[in-house]
């Protein structure tokens, strides 16, 4: 039995030797069969066939390129990709193949790969339309307008009825700026092919970006008529409506998407626009129907937490999370679900654990980096969350929000000339977001740069006249310039308009305190803090208000309090360890920031507060340590590059570092007289006292009361000839302060000998 068994098994394997034989087929062959099949649109078939002809000859370019054509129809652009760049080396006279392969090298972002491949099919056939405008998208890419340009035009002289070559054109004249030759091209492009689909498709964007949102409209749904089952379209339409308030208009065009799209993207999209209608139900089922698919089904689930949690079912949305987790450990959009979860039910620590998981998982994602951010904001860990945001915009440099974080982050740390920076790149990227631009106002105000910040406000006023806060700001303003009564009037107008804005209600009692309008502005304070208890801003608002009118007690209770309930609250460390200064109790701050610092992943601001502590304790050595660990942290600080720069200054040892912290201060704090004067006293040491007398000029014009800043600038002033000038501010610093000027004088002399 064993015996007959085995001679059936070698028959089998004869026969199907012989049959593999006698069906062996020549490349040819192979590529005729696979032709018929192609022709038949019967593609697997294809494939196979092709496949075949590969195998037999793989240096055959007839075979690649048919290959690669059957993968493309499959809808397997990645195969057909790396099919057409082998089939181009194969074929390097075929200019065809070529620009096919610098097409797929395009959409790649293979742009320079994709110009060579462009430029060489143009090499072999000058008119060929395809190869000169993936050439010119090619160049544009590389930031090659001009040129691209050229390119585009030269096809339109190879083809003057080309619609193509117009809505190229179009587009590229866009980005270059020319709004006009822009809409002229794309108009040209549409009367010279009224079916074009692309053609109406590209002037409709143009129009609804450039403000004409209803001559869009008309344009794209001419395009619509003319391919009702157009996925672009569809998406273009319903994008238009949803920005235009009119989203119940929205639901067929997202539906002909959803139902024509080979892209899964496009039904979680629909999802997406029932959830945001409150049609949980319709979205349920979608994503019910989605979860059977296995390789959609974590997606799906990620997204039935979501509507698990908008109904109020909290945990159920977070055991849905926690099933995909098991599942698939490190998924990166269910760890990102799961920080969000975390982070809307203030559980910020647990939070950050997901977050991190996230980003572990997919480092690209500026997602999660993003929320990475949000959650360090949220623990008042600034260096952390600008670290965050930072990748974000390694990732992408345009990305206005996370431009906006790091600018609101350098204002709180006291670097308005970066917040300055980073708020005009967001304006410059998106020009009419009022979030950016009211940052950009703020950072101007607290740079003091405040002309151009009133020139700022006021169109911002302009525009949206009924925002507290652009109402708020102008009240800061005012207060900067000295103009109690307007600053008074704007800060009531935000107030008027938003009954809890914190920036006024703090603007009103700084003006109260200003005027020594004690009872009033603890009234104020405690009426805020009685409507919001537990809001950290207001708590802070009434410490400082306390510690003004005289009641350092209370304040301090309310600090501790705050403290102790939030030990993330950073500002209320701070302001317990400065009203422990204030009072002497010099070891109680020093302790309030060293309890700061062991909280912080960059504690820079408590090791400087550490550092002016000691300094005040008569303890330089340390303090200067404290300053040097700061900087080891952030080599941009500049208040430890500040205060390190003067001790280094006054020791007397090597001024040409002591000059470096000092303008990298002067970077920080552009416009602080502290600043101006370490700085300017430095290049007076070093013997620089044309740089030194306007830094010094300035320091003294802001502080016409401190004396050393007028004795600095009598000793530039005497260096450079001006004795008169020297005489005069040597006088009025004597006036201020007579024992620090015989004390100065003494040193000098001093080091002199």
């Amino acid at each position: 039995m064993t015996y007959r068994l085995r001679l059936c098994q070698l028959s089998l394997a004869a026969a199907v030797l012989a049959a593999s034989l006698s069906c062996s087929k020549s490349p040819a062959e192979y590529i005729a069969a696979g032709d018929k099949y192609f022709a038949q649109g019967l593609i697997n078939e294809a494939l196979v066939e092709y496949r075949g002809a590969v195998q037999k000859d793989p240096m055959s370019g007839e075979a690649r390129k048919k290959l690669a054509a059957a993968f493309e129809r499959s809808g397997d652009a990645g195969r057909a990709f790396r099919e057409y760049v082998k089939a181009a080396d194969l074929l390097p006279d075929d200019a065809g193949i070529q620009a096919k392969a610098a097409w797929y090298l395009l959409r790649a972002g293979r742009f320079e790969d994709a110009k060579t491949r462009a430029q060489q099919g143009l090499d072999k056939n000058p008119r060929n339309l395809e190869a000169q405008l993936i050439l010119a998208s090619a160049m544009a890419n590389l930031k090659d307008l001009d040129g691209a340009i050229k390119e585009v035009k030269d096809a339109i002289e190879l083809d003057p009825d080309a619609s193509t070559a117009y809505y190229n054109l179009g587009a590229l004249e866009q980005r270059k700026g020319d709004r006009d030759a822009a809409e002229t091209a794309f108009r040209k492009a549409v009367e010279l092919d009224s079916k074009s689909v692309p053609a109406r498709l590209a002037l409709a964007q143009f129009l609804w970006l450039t403000g004409r949102p209803a001559d869009g409209e008309k344009e794209l749904r001419e395009a619509y008529n003319l391919d009702p089952k157009n996925v672009p379209i569809n998406n273009t339409l319903a994008t238009l409506l949803l920005g235009t308030g009119r989203a119940p208009e929205a639901e067929p065009f997202l539906r002909a998407a959803a139902d024509n799209s080979k892209d899964v993207a496009a039904r979680f999209v629909l999802v997406d626009y029932y959830l945001s209608m409150k049609r949980n139900d319709e979205g349920r089922r979608l994503l019910t129907s989605l979860m059977a698919e296995p390789k959609h089904w974590a997606t799906a689930k990620i997204r039935m937490a979501g509507i698990e949690y908008s109904e109020g079912r909290a945990k159920q949305a977070h055991d849905t999370l926690q099933e995909v987790l098991t599942s698939q450990p490190g998924n990166p959009e269910a760890e990102l679900a799961m920080a969000r979860l975390l982070a809307a039910q203030n559980q910020v620590d647990e939070a950050i654990v997901h977050a991190k998981a996230a980003v572990a998982a997919e480092p690209r994602s500026a997602g999660a980096h993003y929320l990475m951010g949000t959650l360090y904001a949220a623990k008042k860990d600034a260096a952390a969350a600008i670290t965050a945001f930072e990748e974000v915009l390694k990732l992408n440099p345009r990305a206005v929000p996370a431009q906006l974080q790091i600018a609101r982050l350098r204002l709180a740390t006291g670097k308005p000339g970066e917040a300055v920076d980073l708020a005009e790149r967001a304006v410059g990227s998106q020009p009419q977001s009022p979030p950016a631009r009211l940052i950009l106002a703020q950072a101007l105000v607290a740079s003091g740069e405040l002309a151009r910040a009133e020139s700022e406000l006021k169109k911002l006023a302009a525009d949206f006249p009924d925002a507290a806060p652009v109402a708020a700001e102008m009240g800061t303003l005012e207060a900067r310039k000295g103009n109690e009564r307007e600053a008074r009037k704007s800060f009531e107008r935000a107030l008027a308009l938003d009954a809890s804005s914190v920036e006024a209600i703090s603007g009103l009692v700084s003006l109260d305190l200003a005027a020594k309008k004690y009872p009033a502005a603890i009234a104020r304070a405690e009426a805020a803090l009685k409507q919001r208890p537990s809001s950290a801003p207001m708590v802070l608002l009434a410490a400082r208000t306390y510690i003004a009118g005289g009641n350092p007690s209370r304040a301090e209770s309310l600090l501790k309090t705050a403290v102790q309930s939030d030990p993330s609250n950073l500002p209320a460390y701070v302001m317990l360890g400065q009203l422990y200064m204030s009072q002497n109790r010099l070891q109680d701050a020093l302790r309030e920031f060293d309890g700061l610092a062991a909280r912080q992943t960059r504690p820079v601001g408590a090791q400087t507060m550490a550092g002016v502590l000691l300094e005040s304790l008569g303890k330089p050595e340390e303090a200067r340590k404290r300053y040097e660990a700061a900087l080891s942290l952030d080599p941009t600080a500049p208040i430890p590059a500040n205060n390190l720069a003067w001790m280094m200054a006054e020791s007397g040892e090597n001024l040409d570092v002591a000059l470096q912290l000092a303008q990298t201060a002067k970077r920080g704090l552009p416009n602080y007289p502290q600043v101006d004067d370490t700085l300017g006293w430095i290049y007076y040491k070093k013997g620089m006292t044309s740089l030194a007398v306007p830094l010094l000029e300035s320091a003294a014009k802001a502080f016409p009361k401190h004396a050393g800043y007028h004795y600095h600038l009598a000793m530039a002033y005497s260096k450079e000839g001006h004795l008169s000038k020297a005489e005069a501010s040597l006088a009025e610093a004597t006036r201020l302060n007579p024992k620090f000027v015989q004390e100065a004088e003494a040193k000098r002399r001093t080091e002199a000998k």
